[in-house]
């Protein structure tokens, strides 16, 4: 064996044991009874021991530093070492201990959140005192971890690498303006399109029925992954052939389930996609958050709210709900779903004003992580501010504060990456129609494989062998460009809108 195989094998263990944590995950989002969450935890909690104790072994070191004596390493070998050099740097400077009660405490935080949501208030839940302790632990971690100088920042290296505070925030504050006028402009128009058609009562079981011949057509592969509902809808890979997304029906709103359906499914043709040499290695996996985002938010809503796309789907949607439909052309259907208007709930937001939802998102908590904004103050300041961005004040915590998962797992600094998601949606597309002109009759016809074998060949099958800022140069030639997102939405919304 080589001084690379022996790393990768080495690893793969440890891929293994990350996987077997995203199978109990998966059952406590999905099946698991609420009452057992203190054995979950704790399981949980055993097995990120297990994966942390293989990461710091003196062994790891010893295989790294000989892979790097190795002349000639291709790409995909020089990513695993410098994939597993990060992972082995960032182990050591954790203690065992901090690492347990990270996901203990994540794992105990979820029960309590959606309890806390189910009552629509944050203020006196017994969420309120373990996200206390999930921020401070997250303060805890970023401090020993200090691969930044600023705490937020080394956070958000955790799903995007290399990329800082300062540096999305650069992006986010031109944009931000630009979002605002946007809708102001796209409100000021006297054809506004009307939403609706997508507020009937429709049956949620038909609607996951739906969704699941959706899934199928855009090529999601049911013998290597299913299906299910949860609370907050999610991806996760059990192995490097088991995919896993699940989704929620509302009976009076449409979009929630067909959408996030798509959403999700974008996520996992990314996981289904990675080439057999990276299976179970520790590359197998999207390079970046932000990276995954883009593939989440390309089929969503680049592909699944094009025109083409519902001239294909709007005759089975009108087969399933005959009488919601019946009187609706199709005209009237995209405009509904493409209606851009503040809304309360960032999975149901529409492509403009969701970039604002993350924006509010990704201030708050670097004012979390520097003290500036305590737990207890969290509602009143998420809705001051929601005010301010998009001029609505929520009703309660459910669909304000509470309404994500992610502050419950401790996934402080993962926000960010959905809209950079959506950037990266729209550069990387703009390549794919160059190459494509006709992407947009494939989708008229129901295919939806040339542009999936563009995204394997181009982001799905390298996993992470290159980082985000090197893989979106190899496809588009230059690096993250929010232009290209500007652009999009002026050309797709203004002839909406009858600007």
């Amino acid at each position: 064996m080589t001084a690379i195989n022996d790393l990768k094998e080495y690893f793969i263990e440890i891929k293994r044991l990350q996987f077997v944590s995203s199978v109990l995950s998966w059952d406590q989002q999905t099946y698991m009874p609420s009452g057992s969450v203190s054995g979950r935890a704790k399981q949980l909690s055993l097995v990120q021991k297990l994966i942390h104790q293989r990461l710091t072994s003196s062994k790891v070191s010893e295989l790294i530093q000989e892979a790097k004596k190795t002349n000639d390493l291709n790409d995909m070998e020089s990513a695993m070492v410098r994939e597993s050099e990060r992972d082995h740097l960032l182990a050591t400077k954790l203690p065992e201990k901090l690492v347990m009660d990270i996901t203990e405490t994540g794992a105990e935080a979820v029960e309590a959140w959606k309890k806390a949501r189910e009552q629509k208030k944050l203020k006196g839940s017994t969420f309120v005192p373990l996200l206390e302790k999930n921020v401070a632990l997250q303060i805890e971690q970023a401090e020993k971890l200090a691969t930044h100088p600023d705490l937020y920042s080394t956070l958000i290296d955790l799903f995007e690498p290399g990329a800082t505070y300062d540096w999305i925030a650069n992006i986010f504050n031109k944009i931000k303006p630009k979002l605002v006028a946007f809708v102001k402009k796209l409100d000021s128009s006297s054809s506004k399109p009307k939403q609706a058609i997508l507020r009937k009562k429709y049956d949620v079981d038909e609607q996951f029925k739906l969704s699941v011949e959706m899934i199928k057509k855009l090529n999601f592969d049911l013998t290597h992954g299913r299906q299910d509902r949860s609370t907050h809808p999610f991806t996760s890979s059990l192995s490097s052939v088991d995919t896993r997304i699940t989704t929620r029906t509302t009976e009076d709103f449409l979009n929630e389930c067909i959408f996030g359906t798509i959403h999700e499914c974008g996520h996992a043709l990314y996981d289904m996609g990675f080439k057999k040499e990276i299976h179970d290695t520790i590359l197998a996996n999207g390079c970046s958050m932000g990276i995954h985002e883009s593939q989440s938010r390309m089929w969503e809503n680049i592909v699944g709210r094009s025109k083409e796309f519902w001239q294909y789907w709007y005759p089975t949607f009108q087969k399933y709900f005959p009488e919601n439909l019946k009187d609706y052309p199709l005209e009237d259907f995209y405009g509904a779903i493409n209606v851009v208007k503040p809304s309360f709930i960032r999975v149901n937001a529409d492509e403009v004003t969701y970039g604002l939802h993350i924006i509010l998102r990704f201030e708050i908590e670097k004012d979390l992580i520097e003290g500036k904004i305590q737990v207890n103050e969290l509602a009143e300041v998420w809705n001051s501010k929601f005010e301010e961005l998009l001029g609505l004040t929520p009703l309660d915590d459910a669909e304000g504060v509470l309404q994500d998962i992610h502050w419950g797992w401790g996934l402080i600094g993962y926000f960010p990456t959905y809209f950079l998601g959506s950037l990266y949606a729209s550069q990387i597309y703009s390549d794919a129609l160059k190459k494509q002109p006709s992407l947009p009759e494939d989708y008229a016809k129901g295919e939806f494989s040339n542009l999936l074998t563009y995204l394997r060949e181009n982001v799905h099958q390298h996993g992470s062998i290159y980082r985000a800022n090197d893989l979106i140069n190899r496809i588009t030639g230059e690096d993250l460009n929010p232009d290209y997102f500007l652009k999009y939405l002026e050309e797709k919304f203004y002839p909406i809108y009858g600007i």
